[in-house]
């Protein structure tokens, strides 16, 4: 299966020079709370406020061991559900921007700033003491609140998984809806905030799910040219998520994927902007369990033809997609990157030996037999496209999955150089 091969390139790899950079909008707190056998017994006994509504869409996520989350717009219904869990799990910076921010200064960027309108105090602390500079537009923190989201992590062992489905960890993500607000720069503090990121070189961009208007829409897209304005080598990423609004997905498809360079997803994000491209409702997607990796190639291709995106990152167990434009100069750079977010995600989610993964050679192995000849290992074309393929190295001892996908995305897009 080749395994030599990427062995070799993993071995041989090297970290290149990183720039300053930029994340934002939606940084919280996250509240990791493992799942035990006992726990998941409470939830079907019903003995948690609020949670029974939850329970089937919890299993469905085990059963299919794919991450998930839900967002609740009730504030009362969630500030209930989030009390039962006040003296449970453990503390940590989340969100997708608050998550990659702390996790590329430890990388080693010389300089990260967290754009989060609206932050509370805690999170701003929890992320200055991790050496990045928060951004929150306001001269005081009295009036803003923390945001506690609900991470629950899971073993594969607890319930029966589905046919064909591969056995590991994941995690279903408990949210409140944020306001809009919390997404969007004001507009008099733009040119300042021009001026705050002008030394950046990337930007990892997040939260857009919480819009709802057209006009909100608009607005963050026009943001995001100003942000690609900053200068010429300047580039944009936005991280996608789970969600089966149908009019939120076909905003994010008309608006924000035009005016970004690249976008990160995993495979159940690509099924709903599938549906969402062909018109049909993303919310039968919930119970389809994932793709083959030919096929997702092909959707990947197809999401690339249809929003002009010159990048698209997939990362699902086993293996990374990257598609790029045609005219790419150095594919293998961006290849590069990958194999350093597949053997930095590793070392985030575990100790002890790191191997390359099977289903990863074996998805390649089927990739290469669909698109090939290579140009070089790895880099395939396919309808005036750069396909990019690697199998990733995974931990047998893993300790935990929250932000593994903001981890891997956030590197390959930082030591990306396109």
């Amino acid at each position: 299966m080749n395994a030599a091969i990427w062995e070799n390139l993993y071995q041989t790899l090297q970290k290149p020079p990183l720039d300053p950079v930029l994340t934002g909008f939606n940084a919280n707190i996250d509240r990791v709370i493992p799942v035990t056998a006992g726990l998941l017994r409470s939830f079907e006994q019903h003995t948690v406020p609020a949670f029974g509504i939850l329970l089937d869409r919890l299993k469905q996520s085990m059963r299919s061991c794919s991450a998930d989350e839900v967002f609740i717009s009730d504030p009362s219904r969630y500030r209930e559900l989030s009390e039962s869990f006040s003296r449970s799990g453990t503390l940590t910076p989340g969100g997708q921007a608050g998550i990659a921010a702390v996790h590329l200064r430890r990388l080693g960027v010389p300089s990260v700033t967290c754009a989060v309108p609206a932050a509370g105090p805690e999170t701003c602390a929890l992320l200055h003491n991790a050496g990045v500079i928060p951004l929150t537009f306001e001269s005081g923190d009295s009036d803003r609140s923390d945001m506690i989201h609900l991470i629950f992590e899971y073993s594969p062992d607890l319930v029966p998984v589905a046919d064909s489905v591969v056995m590991r960890s994941n995690r279903f993500i408990v949210s409140p809806v944020h306001d809009p607000s919390t997404v969007i720069v004001p507009t008099a503090y733009e040119n300042s905030f021009r001026e705050q990121i002008a030394t950046c070189r990337r930007a990892f961009l997040s939260g857009y799910q919480y819009l709802r208007t057209e006009q909100e829409f608009i607005t963050a897209a026009r943001q995001i040219r100003m942000i690609r304005s900053v200068h010429p080598l300047m580039r944009t990423h936005v991280e996608c998520v789970s969600g089966t609004d149908r009019n939120v997905l076909a905003m994010m498809l008309r608006h924000i994927m035009p005016d970004t360079d690249s976008i990160g997803l995993n495979e159940h994000e690509l099924m709903l902007f599938m549906h969402a491209l062909k018109g049909s409702d993303p919310a039968s997607a919930g119970a389809v369990f994932p793709s083959s990796p030919v096929a997702c190639v092909h959707d990947a291709v197809t999401l690339a033809e249809a929003t002009g995106v010159p990048r698209i990152h997939l990362h699902t167990y086993g293996y990374y997609i990257l598609i790029l434009k045609s005219e790419t100069f150095q594919p293998e750079v961006s290849r590069n990157a990958l194999l350093l977010a597949a053997r930095v995600t590793a070392d985030a989610a575990g100790l002890g030996e790191q191997v390359l993964s099977r289903e990863g050679l074996l998805a390649y192995a089927a990739v290469r037999e669909a698109f090939g000849p290579e140009k070089m290992p790895g880099i395939f074309m396919e309808d005036d496209r750069v396909v990019v393929f690697i199998p990733t190295y995974i931990s047998h001892n893993i300790r935990k999955t929250t932000g593994l996908g903001d981890v891997l995305s956030s590197t390959a897009f930082v030591a990306d150089r396109f």
